[in-house]
């Protein structure tokens, strides 16, 4: 990872950063002065400053890593070996992911949209990218004959369709959010970037659909199925209220290792039911027919998402959504000490490293939580509050990865 985490070093926090951390709401997250006003609310400002690169970068690359090293979809020599590989990973996981952040600030929606936004990536990379969702015999999940009916694999659409929508789109949205918390509500990329993100996400999944992919040709039935399918998702996001799947309460109300605890069961049972999507199925697959098996995945995902409504809550939820992402992580430690023993080098190194970073992470919101300087909420010259925030942020990120 090239990051060497020292000991903790106590950093004295701007009031900009006081609101973002502490007190800022999901549905009205780090936006300047002028939320109110329905014309300057249209669209959000841009981030400025370094902070906004370096978000970009970040966002980028673990968008890129983490899905795919964790899983063991992509080994970690990979990057070495197969520096084409990697790239294209960089602009089908990092591109979507940017272009829905994009697009869920300027249509002024939060993480249901998000999520939506995140079923519709999903097609762009399994359905057509890697034919995972329709080629019987696909050579990165196996033989799928078993739950092939009318050209698609129906447990691969729907399990993988609520995976990248949770893992590879909104965790690594999450974790921006919370590394760079001045860019919270504000874009990062202007007219000409949406344009070029749009243009390189596009290439990408171009190339792997017709020359660097998955050879497979479905019928044009199939094709329109999944343009069908994205396409619903991608007006759903549009059309949904702001406040679609917003949290009922005003602060979390439920201890933080109960949420550990959900991303957890979420994560370990998206697998049970998936059997990593393994040739043939898996454990639940043999037991239980495939129609079955492949909407078992959508109460799993239903509860887990109304665990968090109830009780994640708007405001002062960063440490819920750090527990959150933790326990989703912890399920890859056993999965990855078997990818690492059949040869996948690197892999527990690469978990353990991101476990580590959640946890100092956690170890900082802890911190601000405890801070006498935050224990009271601002309330006036937020305007005056976001001025100079990029230089101290800079300061903060530079000794955290110190």
């Amino acid at each position: 990872m090239g990051l060497k985490l020292g000991p903790f070093r106590r950093v004295e926090l701007s009031p900009a950063v006081v609101i973002t951390l502490n007190l800022s709401k999901d549905y009205s997250a780090g936006v300047p002065a002028g939320l109110d006003d329905p014309q300057n609310a249209a669209r959000p400002s841009l981030a400025i400053g370094k902070v906004r690169w370096y978000a970009i970068v970040f966002l980028i690359i673990i968008a890129a890593c983490l899905a795919e090293f964790l899983t063991g979809s992509t080994p970690i020599l990979a990057v070495i070996l197969s520096p084409l590989g990697f790239a294209a990973n960089l602009g089908l996981y990092g591109g979507g992911a940017l272009l829905i952040r994009e697009a869920t600030l300027r249509w002024r929606k939060r993480w249901g949209a998000v999520l939506l936004l995140g079923g519709a990536y999903a097609v762009g990379e399994e359905g057509f990218a890697a034919k995972t969702m329709i080629d019987p015999v696909s050579p990165i999940i196996g033989n799928q004959l078993y739950n092939n009916w009318a050209g698609v694999n129906w447990i691969p659409l729907t399990n993988l369709t609520v995976f990248h929508s949770a893992f590879s789109i909104a965790v690594p949205l999450i974790l921006v959010e919370l590394f760079f918390p001045e860019t919270k509500g504000r874009r990062l990329l202007g007219n000409r970037g949406m344009a070029v993100t749009g243009g390189l996400y596009g290439l990408t999944v171009f190339l792997l659909t017709f020359f660097l992919g998955d050879p497979y040709v479905p019928s044009l039935g199939v094709d329109i199925f999944l343009v069908a399918y994205a396409s619903a998702f991608i007006i759903a996001a549009y059309l949904v209220p702001r406040s679609f799947l917003q949290a009922k309460r005003e602060r979390p109300d439920r201890r933080e290792r109960n949420f550990i605890l959900l991303g957890f069961g979420f994560m370990g049972g998206f697998f049970l039911i998936s059997g990593n999507l393994a040739p043939g199925g898996g454990f639940v697959a043999h037991l239980l027919s495939w129609p079955v098996t492949a909407v078992m995945i959508l109460p799993l995902a239903g509860l887990t998402v109304w665990y968090l409504v109830r009780h994640a809550g708007q405001s002062e939820n960063g440490l819920v959504k750090i527990d959150f992402v933790l326990g989703m992580t912890l399920i890859f430690v056993p999965i990855d000490a078997i990818l690492e023993l059949s040869g996948d080098v690197g892999v527990l190194v690469f978990t353990a490293a991101v476990i580590g970073l959640l946890l100092r992470l956690r170890q900082r919101f802890k911190h601000v939580e405890k801070s006498p300087s935050v224990s009271h909420r601002v309330t006036s010259g937020q305007g005056a509050a976001f001025s100079g925030i990029s230089a101290q942020l800079s300061v903060q990120l530079t000794t955290f990865l110190k």
